[in-house]
This record gives structure tokens, sequence and C-alpha cells, in this order.
């Protein structure tokens, strides 16, 4: 590695404690993950929902994308949204590499904002020019806004690893596209776009035994609730293998540092593998769901908890490709109390609203116009 590559340390210093920012850089992303799950599993399974659906609301498929997209209504907003504070951490703690990878990436990295405006913009079009309005059709808009929130992952995964591995920017710089090459792009590419397809089967699937035991529409409910199930069990199979793959395919020495770290870094992905498994033997349990509601909300519950975990656990990845450059340089500390507790102050704020937000939608959904 040319350590002249890496940009100098920012001189202002760091305003707080370096673990503060990561645990912030943690807990924010893992915000993040929630809704992005929603937004990306969730458009790509209203997609191919609505393709085995003919394109007709009243199928349950294709029922079930148009509830899927009126969620992402919402989703996609606080996608963008909580995506700002872990944005932020990130280049509070690694500037140096982040700024660095996205000029390396910059064409593409700059196409986020187009790809996400078109993405965003078509999640409309197919609500009020598709199905969930005209009661068919919109299947191009919803392709479209799927095919843009995909490629916004690929976008997000290839900055992450040009930003993790400064030894390979002369190389990259003669084209940005040689990330693909990488060997552990594909498998982390497809490891998270599993988990949002889990994730967002899930939600569908929690939604609709919710409906069902409240006696509403029962048939509907329970087709689609045995739908996303299923969708939900093989997506986390295929995460769980992927997930295995992933591992092998690190570099040694960040294979070998998460496997050497003792409880710190084994803990969470030890308790991350068991939680996977057991959430396939809790999906492996039941064919109609409606019929075990605690059974869902568990396994809902347990899917959570793994994305959290999991996101312990790719900082940690992060920051074991990255050790042989950190280590050559230290932050300066300026503490900046009085703006942390601002910050603190807003995050909770915000929190509470989104929560606020969140109850309202569920317990006194909108119909009508006021839907929209």
């Amino acid at each position: 590695m040319n350590p002249n590559l890496i940009p100098a340390v920012d001189p202002a210093g760091l305003p707080g404690p370096a673990w503060l920012f990561h645990i912030l850089l943690v807990f924010t992303f893992f915000l993040h993950m929630l809704f992005m799950n929603l937004t990306l599993g969730g458009t790509l399974l209203a997609a191919f929902a609505h393709l085995r659906s003919g394109g007709r609301r009243d199928d349950f498929r294709g029922a079930l994308a148009g509830r899927l997209m009126a969620v992402n209504n919402f989703g996609i907003s606080l996608t963008i949204t909580t995506g700002v504070a872990p944005l932020l951490f990130i280049q509070v703690i690694y500037h140096q590499y982040f700024y660095t990878a996205t000029i390396l990436l910059a064409s593409i990295w700059f196409a986020t904002l187009i790809l996400l405006t078109v993405g965003y913009y078509a999640a409309y079009l197919y609500k009020f020019r598709g199905a969930p309005t005209r009661g068919q059709g919109g299947g191009l808009w919803l392709g479209v806004s799927a095919l843009m929130f995909f490629v916004i992952a690929m976008i997000h995964v290839a900055v992450n690893l040009v930003s993790s591995q400064p030894e390979k920017w002369g190389s990259l710089a003669d084209g940005g596209w040689n990330v693909l090459g990488d060997p552990t792009f594909w498998p982390r590419l497809f490891h998270f776009v599993l988990a949002g397809i889990a994730f967002a089967a899930l939600v569908a699937v929690w939604w609709a035994v919710r409906r069902a035991g409240a006696g509403v529409d029962v048939e509907i409910n329970t087709e689609i609730a045995r739908y996303a199930w299923r969708w939900a069990l093989w997506s986390t199979v295929l995460q769980v293998a992927d997930g295995f793959l992933l591992l092998m395919v690190l570099p040694k020495p960040v294979l070998k540092g998460l496997m050497s770290g003792g409880l710190a870094t084994l803990g969470p992905l030890t308790l991350a593998i068991f939680i996977g498994i057991g959430l396939l033997m809790m999906l492996a349990r039941a064919s109609n769901p409606v019929e075990n509601p605690g059974l869902v909300t568990g396994t809902l519950g347990a899917m959570t908890l793994t994305i959290a975990i999991m996101s312990i656990t790719r900082h940690q990845v992060r920051a074991l490709y990255l050790e042989p450059a950190t280590s050559q340089h230290h932050f300066q500390v300026v503490s900046q109390w009085g703006n942390f507790l601002l910050f603190v102050v807003l995050l909770v704020a915000g929190l509470a609203t989104v929560a606020y937000m969140v109850r309202r939608v569920l317990t006194s959904p909108a119909t009508g116009e006021d839907a929209a």
C-alpha cells in the first residue's frame, strides 16, 4: 500500500471521542437498514408479485404488490432521511477513505441522485397510473423503480469496497468498474438484497396476519401471508448460504482478524449465525402463518435483531479492512459536547416523530384521496 495515496488527517480533529462516533455510526446505520430493506426488498418483491399476478389488483399477489408500494411511499422518504446520519458519521471517522472512493467512482456516485429520483417518481407512477388506482397495469413503472434501487445498492456496495481498500486505489484509478471483479462484491450485494426481501416479506406477513386476525378480508390476507412467508423462508435460506460464502471470500487478513478478535468480533458473528439458523427453524414451522400470529411476531423480531447484530459485524469488517492504513494515522480530539447534546435531542425527537407516524399509519390508515 502506498501511504502517499491516503489524504492527510483533518487537522480540525474529531469533535468527540472516536468510540462515540463508532457507536453512533452503527446505531444510525441500523435504523437506515430497516427502511432500506423495506425500500429495496419491498420494491423487488412487489415487482415479482405484480408480474405473477398478471398486473391485476384483484389477485392476492397484485394486492401484495400494491400494499408493499403503499408502505414504500413512506419507506423511501425514511430511507433517505435515516441515511443522512450514518453518511455523516462515516465522513467524520473515515473521511480520508470515503471521499477518495467517491472521487474514484465519481460518475456513478453522482448518478445515485438521478437513479433515486427516477426510482422514487416511478414508484408514484405505479401507484397512481397502475394497479393500485386503476385495477391493473403499471408493471413498467414498478420494474423501473425496482431496477433503480437495485443499481443504487450496487453503487453503495462498490463505494464501500473501494473506501475500505486503499491499496487498490492505484488500479481503480484506471477504471472504477474493476471493483465488480472484487471477490466479495457480488456476495456482499446479494447478502443485502436477500436480507431486504426477507425483511419486507416478513413485514407484509405481519400486517396480513394482523388484518386477518381482525376479520378484515380474511381470505386474501391469508393468501398474502402464505405467499410472503414462503418468500421470507427461501430468501433467508439463500442469505444464510450467501453469508457463509461471503465469509470464505473475505481477504485472509480480514478473516483472520475477525476470527482472532475474541468476544468482541466472534460474539456478534456467532450470535448472528445462531439467530439466522433459528430464523430458518421458525420459518419452517408454519405453512399458514395466520394460525400462528405469535410465531410471526417473534420471527419479525428475530429478523430485526439479526439486522442490528450484522450492522455491528459489518462495521468491524470495515475496520479490519482499514486497519493497516488507520494504524498509521491518529486523530486529535477536540470535543464539542454542546453540538453533541443538540444532536442527541434532535435524534430523540426525530425518532419519536417517526414512531408516532408509524403508529398512526398502523392504527388509522388513510383511505381515498387522503391516502395519497
